[in-house]
């Protein structure tokens, strides 16, 4: 009995050996951590609801004036910038999108051993945070051809953070988008989302806020596609939220400290 019991749960392992290379979290997950990496002009206190500070390293400050433009930069210079870019509790984006881990169309070189030495370095800057890098042209809408290499830069990071933008005001695009970049390149890594709270620059409604109903809607969505969030804004553009995504937000991460804690 016990061998066909066993025989049973490995033909049912097999049967599902595909669906296990998702990392999917639980729907209704308590355990979603809400990131802050906004950087708005006059952006209030965000720790109060909630909210975790994270770090961005950008594309622009590993190569200042695009000076040895995708080339390995100094380690030790490379380090010390990782570790003036790490002093918030949250974990380390590595922001490169202007290079793509394919390299140039035709060539037979690829991006992914400097990408991979960099998030290495960063390991070793700051030992123990978590690190990976933000998902355009690296570990988010992968091409075919490049599923590969992919799996090969992924091996080097800690998580995946993967941007889910606002184009239009139809939610089934949303969801679309979302359910599609819901497959992760390792099972036991988790998936952060990056949310931004204005329409995307060149979308019929270009940097406007969202409304709150819509805001609250890719919250929830994203804590059922992925395993949280970060919020992002660019500091060229003062706080606004009289369209009510904050509230929002709040209310959203009210539900989440009430789920945890049940008995308050």
């Amino acid at each position: 009995m016990k061998l066909i019991l066993a025989m049973g749960l490995l033909l049912s392992s097999a049967l599902i050996g595909a669906s296990a290379v998702f990392c999917l979290p639980e729907q209704g997950q308590t355990n979603f951590p809400m990131y802050d990496s906004m950087a708005y002009k006059r952006k209030p206190d965000t720790a109060k609801d909630g909210l975790i500070k994270s770090n961005i390293l950008y594309e622009a400050q590993i190569w200042p004036e695009r000076q040895g433009w995708g080339a390995l930069p100094n380690r030790e210079v490379f380090e010390a910038l990782v570790r003036a870019n790490c002093t918030n509790p949250g974990p380390l984006v590595i922001d490169i999108e202007h290079i793509t881990i394919g390299g140039s169309p035709g060539s037979p070189h690829n991006n992914v051993p400097m990408l991979a030495q960099l998030a290495d370095w960063a390991h070793e800057a700051v030992p123990g945070k978590v690190i990976g890098y933000y998902g355009t042209n690296t570990l988010s809408s992968i091409p075919p051809a490049e599923h590969t290499l992919a799996l090969e830069l992924a091996s080097h990071v800690d998580a995946f953070f993967t941007p889910i933008y606002n184009f239009d005001d139809i939610r089934a695009n949303w969801d679309k988008r979302a359910q599609a970049e819901a497959r992760a390149l390792d099972a036991k890594k988790p998936l952060y989302f990056f949310l931004w709270p204005q329409y995307h620059v060149g979308s019929a409604r270009a940097l406007r806020y969202v409304i709150g109903d819509y805001w609250r809607f890719q919250l929830e969505t994203s804590r059922h596609y992925a395993n949280g969030v970060v919020l992002w804004g660019p500091d060229k553009y003062v706080w606004d939220d009289r369209t009510g995504w904050w509230a929002a937000t709040q209310q959203f991460a009210a539900s989440l400290q009430a789920a945890k804690d049940p008995g308050r």
